[in-house]
């Protein structure tokens, strides 16, 4: 495959998961990614605004395409996320991702996450493993 960043980028606009957050796969490169996700009501907690999950799902998402644009296949061992600021359920969230350290089996990446004012509401950490070559084939 020529352009493996781009395959992995049309790749997950497919993902089930990633169709149902109305993510949208802006840029991938080596190594990195940069991932947006329209906010709606339903991803409310308890005080109307975005559940903390949606930011750690994004974070985890962001992090695995932009280690899947290695052409390695990976698992996440661990995900951290530091929160910063509460994010209203009518904005858009920008998550980008960039490989940190990249070892013989495991891959560490950080994430930006930001709202649609460009300001940093979440900083996040992720742990993969990597399980064998990424063919493209599933």
């Amino acid at each position: 495959m020529d352009n493996w960043p781009e395959f992995i980028k049309q790749h997950f606009m497919t993902v089930p998961f990633v169709r149902f957050l109305d993510a949208a796969v802006v840029e991938t490169g080596r190594g990195r990614s940069l991932i947006t996700v329209p906010l709606r009501a339903e991803f409310a907690n308890s005080y109307g605004m975005t559940h903390g999950g949606v930011v750690a799902a994004l974070v985890d998402i962001a992090a695995g395409i932009a280690l899947r644009t290695l052409k390695v296949r990976v698992v996440t061992v661990e995900t951290t996320v530091n929160y910063f600021l509460p994010v209203a359920t009518d904005d858009t969230l920008r998550a980008e991702a960039r490989l940190v350290h990249e070892g013989h089996k495991l891959l560490h990446a950080e994430v930006d996450v930001a709202n649609g004012e460009n300001t940093l509401v979440a900083k996040g950490r992720a742990v993969f493993y990597i399980t064998g070559e990424d063919t493209g084939e599933y």
